[in-house]
């Protein structure tokens, strides 16, 4: 029987509708030996998805995704796997974000106001939050569950991306990379091919663009994803080939918010071997 994995998942504490230990019992459902828990720029999940990890014999991957900025204004989403959380420079750099985050979340409570008509208690926020801090995740929440938008996409695109980040609010793409190595993890380029990546350049492009992460000490990049087509695909084989990477790979799962996607599987062709959990261990 082949060895299955998903090293790219998220649970109800960044944008998914699962408790990380839902997470876990959909891995368990569809048989994968192994999964990490990704939920954006928080750590929050893992405790209770180690728990459910150990219950049911799955093997867990501490993990993050870091949405760190690039070049020009641009967005990475930078994937650390196998870090420790409680590595003390990793938290370091991550607690100065969060504290930034939360500090913004009242100035994003009255642009909403503002613009949409929208009220928004934070004190109510304070009450139902799952992270330890508040951040936009906990008002793209509310606004979900009280179908005031009810298309997770719809919710990020009217309410929430107009809203520029304040000051050290995101982590740059090297300081990404520099505290998943303080904390032991290997760091990985997700989804090349989205906004969120390198979508828009020539191929030529992002060749350049991956050589200069890799001189940033970026380790891969996430090889196996839903949405790439078979030119993604072989860009990848060549990069990964030419730059020596480490490969990843996951269905940013995202339970119920992301329907069409299952964990393990994508939108049903997906299969990432186990293999990839081998090097990394490497």
């Amino acid at each position: 029987m082949e060895n299955l994995i998903d090293l790219h998942t998220h649970s109800y504490i960044s944008d998914g509708s699962c408790s990380p230990t839902d997470v876990i019992k959909a891995a368990k459902k569809n048989k994968l030996k192994a999964i990490s828990l990704t939920d954006h720029d928080s750590i929050a999940g893992l405790k209770e998805a180690k728990i459910a990890a150990e219950d049911s014999n799955i093997e867990l991957i501490n993990g993050i995704e870091i949405s760190a900025l690039y070049k020009d204004g641009r967005l990475l989403h930078i994937l650390g796997l196998g870090i420790d959380i409680h590595n003390e420079y990793f938290l370091n750099s991550y607690n100065k974000m969060k504290k930034s985050r939360e500090k913004s979340v009242l100035e994003i409570l009255k642009h909403i106001e503002n613009n949409h008509g929208l009220s928004i208690d934070i004190n109510y926020l304070h009450k139902v939050k799952y992270d330890e801090y508040l951040s936009r995740y906990d008002i793209y929440r509310y606004i979900l569950e009280n179908n005031i938008c009810t298309e997770p996409q719809k919710v990020w695109d009217i309410y929430l991306d107009p809203i520029p980040y304040g000051n050290d609010e995101l982590i740059t793409v090297d300081e990404a990379i520099k505290m998943i190595h303080e904390a032991g993890g290997k760091s990985y380029l997700a989804h090349f091919n989205k906004r969120i990546g390198l979508e828009g350049f020539s191929f030529e492009e992002i060749e350049d663009n991956i050589k200069y992460l890799v001189s940033l000490g970026l380790d891969g990049i996430e090889r196996y994803y839903p949405s790439y087509t078979d030119d993604d695909r072989r860009l990848l084989d060549y990069l990964v080939w030419k730059y020596q990477l480490y490969s990843s790979g996951g269905t940013d799962y995202h339970g119920a918010n992301r329907g069409n996607i299952e964990i393990g599987f994508g939108e049903g062709d997906l299969k990432i071997p186990y293999s990839l959990i081998d090097s990394l261990k490497r």
